[in-house]
């Protein structure tokens, strides 16, 4: 007697494709009403995406029908219970930085009134937009200039040629000739920086990393 070999699942790239290209066209329709009752339209599709993004992963795992679609149906539960926390983890976020940049906001108020900002405001005003911030990336943010390089996608040479012209520029919009007044914007601190140190000190979000 001659005895049958059982199939085998097949396991190539394309065998994969195939079979979850099945199980998307079978129940594609089921799990989109099973998201859309449960959430937004918006978060609906994003629930049938990743659904299907972990059926791909976990292809080897999908059971032969008719336990395919409640795997599918487990499988989006978890998909949307994720995506619930992840929306109650960025409200939670949202409303820390909404109350702390309100904070921060009242602290700075006024600060941008003085005539040492105006002035170099003023001449920043009248650079180029990329001369401009490169001072302030230099003066506010404190970077380097092999960190200006990395910021603004530049070979360093470049950043350092431009950043020596950029400040010529300033020192004849300020109207000087020497090279303290091409130094002032180091001296000048932006509004927000009048409150940074407190904002470091309650806040990790407010630090720059070392």
């Amino acid at each position: 007697m001659t005895r049958r070999r059982r199939s085998r699942p097949d396991h190539s790239d394309a065998g994969i494709d195939a079979r979850i290209t099945e199980v998307y066209e079978r129940h594609a329709g089921a799990i989109a009403a099973y998201a859309l009752r449960r959430a937004s339209a918006a978060d609906a599709a994003d629930v049938v995406a990743d659904t299907f993004l972990v059926a791909f992963r976990r292809h080897d795992q999908i059971p032969d029908e008719p336990r395919t679609l409640p795997w599918l149906y487990g499988v989006a539960r978890r998909v949307l219970a994720n995506q619930r926390r992840s929306t109650e983890r960025r409200t939670r976020l949202h409303e820390r930085l909404r109350h702390e940049f309100v904070e921060f906001d009242q602290r700075t108020t006024g600060a941008g009134e003085t005539a040492e900002f105006q002035q170099v405001a003023a001449a920043l005003a009248a650079l180029s937009a990329d001369d401009a911030e490169l001072l302030r990336l230099t003066a506010w943010e404190g970077l380097s200039p092999a960190e200006l390089a990395t910021t603004m996608d530049l070979d360093a040479s470049v950043v350092r040629q431009r950043l020596r012209r950029a400040r010529q520029r300033l020192r004849r919009q300020l109207g000087a000739h020497d090279d303290a007044a091409g130094s002032q914007i180091a001296g000048c601190r932006h509004p927000a920086d009048l409150a940074a140190s407190r904002w470091d000190s309650r806040s990790s979000l407010g630090r720059r990393p070392s």
